[in-house]
């Protein structure tokens, strides 16, 4: 070969296209996690604003009782729990709301907890 001669090898070549596709395949990779980590934070988002339904709709309740149910938001199913315990103060009761995709709540992606007066 001519030392002369100006240009790349075919193995300079190679190896920048090896280098290109391993950075690239890293990308694609790190993109893919961003976008399930936005979409799992949307949904933990969206599970909070159940929780805080459901423990507004507690409070405008003269009674309230430990309760499951369910409710559509955004074109999702979530299912939600409110344990109704005593408190100190006779007079106060502590509501806590879990919100999750299960009935079981194994997972939660959500848990408000608010206090409402014992009238």
């Amino acid at each position: 070969m001519n030392k002369n001669s100006m240009g790349f090898t075919l193995l300079e070549v190679l190896l920048a296209l090896l280098i290109i596709s391993v950075a690239l395949v890293a990308m694609v990779e790190v993109a893919g996690t961003a976008q399930k980590q936005t979409a799992e934070l949307d949904q933990r988002q969206q599970a909070y604003q159940v929780a805080d339904q459901v423990l507004m709709q507690f409070y405008q309740r003269p009674v309230v009782t430990d309760e499951q149910g369910s409710q559509q938001h955004k074109d999702q199913t979530y299912h939600w729990s409110v344990d109704v315990k005593n408190t100190d103060n006779p007079r106060i009761l502590r509501l806590d709301v879990r919100v999750g995709l299960e009935r079981d709540f194994k997972h939660a992606l959500a848990q408000l907890s608010g206090f409402k007066s014992n009238g």
